[in-house]
C-alpha cells in the first residue's frame, strides 16, 4: 500500500493509467493478495478510481476536482480552529512553531519536496488539537488526493516562500488566540492555493 501509494504522488503513474494487478506483482515482487488489497485501500483514500469496464485506474482530476477537495479542506480547518482554541497552549504553540521553522529551513536549502512534507504537518497538526479521530480520517483522505496537486509544485521556489509567509500569519493568530484572525488567515491562504492551481489547468483538466 504505502509503496504504491507513494509511486502515485510522485507521478510514476500517469493519470489514466489502469493498474494490472499481474504488472503490479511483477513490480513490486509481492503476490497478488496484498497488492489487491492495496488497491482496494487506494480506491478507499480516492486516489485510485474502480470503473466498471476499465478496471481501476490512475484518475485525471479536472478543475472541479480540486476545488472540491480545497473547499473541503479549508471548511474542516476552521471548524477545528472554531472548536479547538481552547486546545492551544506554549507546548502546542512550540511545536507549531518548529513545524514552521523546518519548513522555512528546507525552502531555503531549497528541499522544496520536503518542504512539501512540513507543509501538510502544519495543516494536520490545527486538525489534530481538535482531538477527533473521525476528523483526522476524513482530512488525512482529502490530504492524500491533494498531493496529487502538490507534486506539480516542487520546483516553485516563489509559492514555497508565499506559502511559508501565510503559514506564519495563520500561526500567529493561533498565538494570539485569536479564532476570527486565524481563521481570515486561514481562508486567504486557501484562496490563494486554490488560485494557484486554478493557473495551472490547461482546458479544464490538471496539467499533470
Amino acid at each position: 500500500y504505502e509503496q504504491i501509494k507513494k509511486d502515485i504522488l510522485n507521478n510514476e503513474f500517469e493519470p489514466g493509467t489502469v493498474l494490472v494487478e499481474r504488472k503490479l506483482t511483477e513490480k513490486y515482487k509481492v503476490s497478488r493478495s496484498p497488492v489487491r488489497y492495496a488497491l482496494r485501500q487506494l480506491v478507499r483514500d480516492g486516489l485510485l478510481s474502480g470503473e466498471p469496464g476499465k478496471g481501476i485506474i490512475v484518475p485525471v482530476y479536472t478543475l472541479e476536482d480540486i476545488l472540491e477537495v480545497y473547499d473541503l479542506l479549508e471548511v474542516l480547518q476552521i471548524y477545528a480552529l472554531q472548536v479547538s482554541m481552547k486546545n492551544y497552549n506554549i507546548i502546542a504553540d512550540a511545536k507549531l512553531e518548529q513545524i514552521l521553522e523546518q519548513a522555512k529551513k528546507c525552502t531555503v536549502e531549497g528541499q522544496l519536496p520536503e518542504r512539501m512534507e512540513w507543509d501538510i504537518k502544519f495543516h494536520n497538526f490545527i486538525i489534530h488539537n481538535v482531538n477527533n479521530k473521525r476528523l483526522d480520517t476524513i482530512f488525512e483522505m482529502l490530504v492524500n488526493q491533494k498531493q496529487r496537486f502538490d507534486v506539480t509544485s516542487f520546483d516553485d521556489l516563489e509559492h514555497g516562500e508565499k506559502t511559508n509567509e501565510q503559514h506564519e500569519k495563520i500561526f500567529q493568530a493561533i498565538k494570539a488566540r485569536d479564532v476570527d484572525a486565524s481563521i481570515t488567515a486561514l481562508k486567504e491562504h486557501e484562496q490563494y492555493i486554490k488560485q494557484y492551481y486554478i493557473d495551472k489547468l490547461v482546458i479544464g483538466r490538471y496539467n499533470l
